[in-house]
């Protein structure tokens, strides 16, 4: 992009903000399908980012910048962010490298990698000899079995002289929500972008334009590159609602001022609400049927099901297998941070890193408490069973003031599933229990049967994608409004609706994190399955009270709510009717046994 001094020490930078896949003025030398622009931040820095994705070949591609005009730098250094998620084998390389005119690469980094690398943040010094170039140029380059890595991910690429003394203020964490009389802590992070080590620094902040409070920090010995954490003293809290805006600045810089004041200032807002809106924590999971280590995500998941079964709602995104949504899964090694492979998982969308499924109680605990800016509901809920047509809201009321992008999303999924095939086989890593006890798949064979697999919370459709609705929610939202979006999808003929639910969320179109989530129906089935008597009849249903009852002579009739709660019990009952007009609109249970047996049916009540 750049080809000449910006502010006198940044010759060339490249951060891939504007999208373009190669970057305007830079190209490809071979692979170019393989680079693409990703939607993350997994190098670091900033989304977006540069990707290289895996492919099964053995070649050299490089990502070249154009010519950059180096006339009057010295001490030039390379700098960029980037990790690398390995998969394994070794037998590649990756790299940065230089040249002028057009000639022979002259390799300055190189790594052969046998793990995950970063992510991390590189100075590479730039030999005395390009000084004065006119026409210099930088790649980065993977070289060897390129089949035996996932991903790499490179960002804040930039050619520049650094400041000789330049602590920048990276990162300033608080919660944009709190409740009244809440206690907490203005933490963050500063980075040397400078050539001088630092020793110490003041970091500062303000509420409200009031008075300053000050933390010392020293003891510390940064080289360019480095980072470090600090926790600002005193912490805070307000004892009334409302909106306030915090400044965080660093200075003192090694007991002077530093060379560059620009990036020394951070600002952010908090709420404080006045109730805080019921939470629910979405785990989304990476899986397969063909992954042999994924029967450790069934087992978590199946946990945190019964352990929080009110406040949990986990999502299995299917790769390569019969349940694949391809859109959700090709998003998933963006939606997780640092993507290890399968099984892996967020929750909430929230952190720096990717959850282990047995990891996925820590990341509820963690985040179960967060204060969401607004509630989350289904609302409106309706099926066709004619047209297969399901129609609903997502709906959230605020009890915060946002001035940011938000996006509502939904999320259809569906339990009990099983096939025939042998791709519903479910490969067992923990079969023999060689390693370890896994919910008892130690004692089921390796792969397990189809005929003994059902998959539970399997994602089926994503709505309107794996990012959420752009513009779906209003750019500026005051305390005290609700909005709403509505969503509508045709269900497949061979998807069973009696096995859905319906998942509505709220997400932070900037950061991506999950704010708040809900489903609908709480639960797909409120009694064990039972043997099903064809005879019996319920209709109609939908239904707007009226449910006629047929083929039940002598039967005993037990109505349940989605919740499972019995609203209603018949004995003796003959073929007759049953009003639920006095009860509210949703999906209900009938289990109804007769001499031949038992049966279920579930009922929308509009």
């Amino acid at each position: 992009m750049a080809s000449a001094l910006v502010s006198g020490q940044v010759y060339l930078a490249e951060d891939f903000s504007g999208g373009n896949m190669p970057p305007p003025g830079w190209e490809i030398d071979n692979m170019e399908n393989q680079w693409s622009v990703s939607a993350t931040n997994s190098a670091g820095g900033t989304a977006p980012e540069a990707k290289f994705t895996w492919y099964n070949t053995v070649q050299t591609t490089r990502l070249i910048s154009p010519e950059t005009d180096l006339t009057g730098g010295s001490d030039l250094k390379v700098k960029f962010a980037h990790f690398l998620d390995n998969y394994g084998g070794g037998s590649y390389s990756i790299g940065m490298a230089v040249r002028t005119g057009g000639g022979e690469w002259d390799v300055l980094w190189e790594v052969a990698p046998n793990s995950n690398i970063g992510p991390e943040l590189n100075y590479v010094d730039i030999p005395a000899s390009y000084e004065g170039a006119t026409d210099f140029q930088i790649c980065f380059f993977l070289d060897g079995n390129l089949y035996n890595l996932d991903f790499w991910f490179i960002d804040d690429i930039e050619v520049l002289t650094p400041n000789a003394l330049d602590l920048s203020l990276t990162s300033v964490m608080l919660p944009s929500f709190v409740a009244i009389d809440d206690e907490f802590e203005i933490t963050g992070h500063v980075l040397n972008v400078g050539t001088d080590a630092i020793t110490s620094y003041d970091v500062s902040y303000t509420v409200d334009g009031g008075d300053q409070q000050t933390t010392s920090v020293s003891g510390i010995s940064l080289a360019i590159g480095e980072s470090d954490a600090f926790t600002c003293s005193p912490s805070i809290s307000f004892g009334e609602e409302g909106s306030h805006d915090i400044e965080v600045m660093i200075h003192n810089i090694n007991g002077g001022d530093d060379d560059n004041d620009e990036n020394n200032m951070l600002s952010a807002m908090v709420s404080v609400v006045p109730f805080i809106p019921e939470k629910k924590v979405l785990g989304e999971e990476a899986t397969g049927t063909w992954c042999p280590w994924c029967t450790r995500g069934t087992c978590y998941m199946d946990m945190m099901y019964e352990t929080y079964p009110d406040t949990w709602i986990g999502i299995a995104v299917h790769n390569s297998d019969p349940m694949e949504v391809p859109e959700y899964d090709a998003a998933m090694p963006s939606i997780v941070p640092n993507f290890p492979g399968y099984p892996s998982g967020t929750v909430d969308r929230s952190g720096t890193d990717y959850y282990d499924p047995s990891e996925f109680e820590e990341g509820y605990l963690e985040r179960i408490n967060a204060i969401s800016p607004a509630t989350c509901e289904i609302t409106n809920f309706s099926f066709n069973w004619d047209t297969r047509v399901v129609t609903f809201d997502v709906e959230s009321e605020f009890v915060a003031d946002v001035d940011k992008e938000l996006r509502f999303m939904a999320i259809i999924l569906e339990d009990s599933l099983s096939g025939t095939s042998s791709d519903w086989a479910q490969a067992n890593a923990y079969a023999g229990g060689g390693n370890g006890p896994m919910c008892g798949y130690e004692d089921m064979p390796n792969p397990i049967p189809a005929s003994e697999m059902k998959y539970d919370h399997v994602a089926r459709a994503i709505l309107d994608t794996p990012y959420g609705t752009e513009g779906s929610l209003p750019a500026t939202i005051s305390a005290g409004e609700t909005h709403s979006y509505t969503y509508t999808y045709t269900i497949p003929e061979d998807w069973d609706f009696y096995w859905m639910q319906f998942v509505g969320v709220l997400l932070d179109g900037e950061t991506g994190e999950v704010l708040n989530c809900n489903v609908y129906p709480e639960e797909v089935t409120s009694v064990e399955e039972p043997q099903v008597v064809a005879n019996i009849k319920v209709y109609p249903n939908p239904t707007q009270g009226i449910v006629s009852v047929s083929g039940a002579d002598n039967a005993t009739i037990m109505v349940y709510n989605i919740a499972g709660n019995l609203v209603a019990s018949y004995e003796d009952f003959r073929n007759s009717t049953i009003d639920l007009s006095g009860y509210n609109s949703g999906i209900y249970l009938f289990w109804i046994k007769t001499d031949d047996g038992i049966v279920t049916k579930r009922i929308i009540l509009e």
